[in-house]
Order: C-alpha cells, then sequence, then structure tokens
C-alpha cells in the first residue's frame, strides 16, 4: 500500500526514490567492462579474417566451404589461444549473422580492437560498451547474464540494456539505478555507478526518471527503455513512445508513469512492480 510521496518534489532529479512508500530495493555490481562486437555478416570463402586485439593480429582463413559460424568460431579459437585479458562469447544469429562478443576481463584496463575486413561489411565491428562507461543514475539495468556472482561481495553484476530481449523477456530487467548523491557532480550534474562498484536497485517503489519526451508522458502510460544509443540518449533511457524500433516496452507492464512530472527538468516519476 502507498503510504506517501511527494506532491512538490523540490530539487528532483534522476534516480531519487519519490515517496516513502513500499519499495523493495536489491543490490548488484556494476558489470560495464568493455565489450566489444564483431559481426559475419557474409560467408566468403578462401579468405582471410582478421581481428587485431593489443596490436597482436588473429588471422583465420575460411576453408572452400565457407559459413558464417564456422569463419567466428575460428576467430574465437585464435583468440583463445592468444594472452589476451578477454572472454569471447559466439551466437548464430538465425543464420543470418554470426556475432562475436569481446567482453574486457579487467575493470581496470583498456584493450585495442580492429578488424581487417575482406570486402565491404563483412565483417564489422561495433563498441557496445566502452571501456570506463559509467551506469547513470536512474538508468534502467538488466541482469548481467554473463557474469558470474561477484567472489568478494556474493551478488550478481548488472549491466545496460543492449538487445531488445533484456527489456522482452521475463526475469532479465532488474529495475532502476537508484542515485548516490555522494557521487554527484559539484555542477549539480548527477554522476553513476562505474565497473565493480555496487548499485541499489528499486525493483518495486516511485522513483524519478527522465524522459526524453516528457512532454508525451501521461497517467498510466507504459515504459519504453533504449536499447540503441543515439547522439542525445544513451542505454537504458526512457520514453513514454517508441522511438522506431530503438526502444522497447517493459514486459509484463513491469513499470508505468504516475503522471507526475516536472517538465522543466525532464523528470517523471515512474512507479515500478517488477514481477
Amino acid at each position: 500500500m502507498q503510504l506517501a510521496y511527494n506532491a512538490h518534489p523540490g530539487a528532483a532529479f534522476a534516480g531519487m526514490i519519490a515517496d516513502t512508500g513500499f519499495k523493495d530495493v536489491i543490490s548488484r555490481v556494476c558489470g560495464a567492462k568493455q565489450l566489444e562486437q564483431v559481426t559475419v555478416t557474409t560467408e566468403y570463402s578462401s579468405e582471410i579474417f582478421t581481428v587485431t586485439i593489443n596490436g597482436n593480429a588473429y588471422a583465420y582463413t575460411s576453408d572452400t566451404n565457407a559459413t558464417k559460424t564456422e569463419i567466428a568460431d575460428g576467430l574465437k579459437a585464435l583468440i583463445d589461444l592468444g594472452d589476451e585479458n578477454v572472454t569471447v562469447t559466439n551466437t548464430d544469429n538465425a543464420n543470418t549473422s554470426a556475432v562475436m562478443l569481446i567482453e574486457n576481463n579487467s575493470y581496470d584496463t583498456a584493450f585495442t580492437i580492429s578488424v581487417t575486413d575482406p570486402a565491404d561489411g563483412v565483417l564489422t565491428l561495433v563498441e557496445l560498451i566502452p571501456f570506463g562507461k559509467a551506469v547513470p543514475f536512474g538508468a534502467v539495468v538488466v541482469d548481467d547474464e554473463r557474469a558470474d556472482a561477484d567472489s568478494n561481495t556474493g551478488k550478481g553484476s548488472c549491466r545496460l540494456p543492449r538487445v531488445a530481449a533484456d527489456i522482452t523477456s521475463r526475469g532479465y530487467t532488474l529495475g532502476v539505478a537508484i542515485a548516490d548523491t555522494s557521487k554527484s557532480t559539484m555542477s549539480g550534474e548527477t554522476g553513476g555507478y562505474k565497473a565493480g562498484e555496487s548499485v541499489p536497485v528499486l525493483r518495486k517503489g516511485r522513483i524519478w526518471m527522465h524522459v526524453e519526451d516528457i512532454a508525451t508522458v501521461a497517467k498510466g502510460g507504459l515504459v519504453y527503455v533504449r536499447t540503441v544509443t543515439n547522439a542525445s540518449y544513451g542505454l537504458g533511457s526512457i520514453r513514454a513512445g517508441d522511438d522506431g524500433g530503438n526502444t522497447d516496452v517493459l514486459s509484463y507492464e513491469a513499470a508505468h508513469f504516475t503522471g507526475q512530472k516536472v517538465s522543466s527538468l525532464g523528470l517523471a516519476v515512474v512507479e515500478w512492480n517488477n514481477p
């Protein structure tokens, strides 16, 4: 039962708890390690595909009946035999492409990466999570399925959403990163949580969040979460409406807008009831 809420929020900011009612808060470790995506989009036989990490070239020559999966698996095998402090996870995207996720094993040191494309657009590289990328206060966070429980704290890891399934699949979305005002900048801008830091996550309750399209927020409206960045907004940002496939609505109506907002600040209260 809701006990009370602030009708006049004053200096509201993203990630601020909106009232003194019931809250369910869990703690996770920020798993925002550097993450790069290499994609094999087309199979080319008897061609050299190269991924270079920290200046070390891993070159795989495809066979005479090449497949996208074969090329990706060949590159992974070479990288696994090297001395790079990275973990490579391969997935076959319904035979349309073969995807390699290359994740840093270190929170403290970045790695460099490049690809040598044998033909235009056959081997592509996209940076999913830059080194040192923080989880902003008030951002939606999801379960980091590739991370083991932290050996020191026993907590699982969280990260920003980056694919639709993070938002649309039950059990992936954790909630919202609650602000820690001790991490705010002197200018008043809110900060975030760095890789390896503990993140308090609101699963149930009301919280202020920055909304991209604040003018369209309506009471009871569903919440759309950004899984593709653009020039203005990052992963885990929210909207009151879809953005052409760059956002996805939260599964099972896990969150909705209460109608309370401060348009001048771009902030609105979102009520979470994460299953």
